[in-house]
């Protein structure tokens, strides 16, 4: 019951990770105008507070999420076979470089413009700057989200399959879900700097996965009590 209980407070804590990421993001991707490009326009006359902040909050983010792995990984070996557990080990990689994935994919460009610009640099040469990182750090992106990926996978398998337990809509309530409700916002406030929040829901998705794991921990509790 106590191994049931603490599984609980770590699937929670991973919740809120998933919270501290989403609001990072938004520090990054709200503002009016977006034009959706790997360099944007906007980042020169945005508070460089705004993608420092946003880069603490990524790494606080994760070190939530990282005790939310274990209540995941534990039930993934009680639910599936040794190949399953196999791919869960691997996705650890993933969910210990979502600080560093936050700050590759959102706050390293930004920052990067403003160095130069700060600098006494042209926004030309800002911009050529910042995707000089782009292209460098793309492939170790790349590699780190296919693990993170494994996560999501896993999440879908398990709850689809019914191997957890728990009903099988509770397969929308993480990425998928969270990344078609982010679309839904997209439409509905477009460029809006409101609209700029559509991109936080990827890392909302993260945390709400881990209501999944919270929910398996408890039906465990009370099928014990039973």
């Amino acid at each position: 019951m106590e191994e049931n209980a603490r599984m609980k407070r770590y699937s929670l804590s991973g919740l809120l990770g998933g919270i501290v990421f989403m609001v990072g993001d938004c520090l990054l991707f709200c503002y009016e105008g977006a034009q959706d490009k790997t360099v944007e326009p906007a980042w020169a006359d945005m508070a460089e507070w705004r993608f420092v902040a946003s880069a603490v909050l990524g790494f606080v983010g994760m070190t939530l999420m990282l005790p939310a792995f274990i209540a995941f990984y534990k039930m993934i070996a009680a639910c599936c076979g040794r190949a399953a557990r196999a791919f869960a080990s691997l996705s650890f990689i993933g969910v210990a470089s979502t600080g560093y994935l936050h700050f590759a994919l959102g706050t390293l460009l930004p920052v990067t413009c403003k160095a130069v610009l700060e600098s006494g640099g042209t926004a030309a040469l800002a911009e050529q700057a910042a995707l000089h990182w782009a292209d460098r750090v793309k492939y170790i992106d790349l590699v780190l989200i296919g693990f993170l990926s494994i996560v999501y996978l896993l999440h879908i398998y398990v709850t689809l399959s019914g191997k957890s337990g728990l009903k099988r809509p509770m397969c929308l309530v993480g990425i998928t879900g969270a990344l078609a409700a982010g679309l839904l916002w997209k439409v509905i406030f477009g460029n809006t700097a409101i609209g700029g929040a559509w991109c936080a829901c990827e890392s909302l998705g993260e945390g709400l996965i881990y209501l999944t794991t919270y929910f398996y921990w408890k039906k465990q509790s009370a099928d014990q009590r039973a």
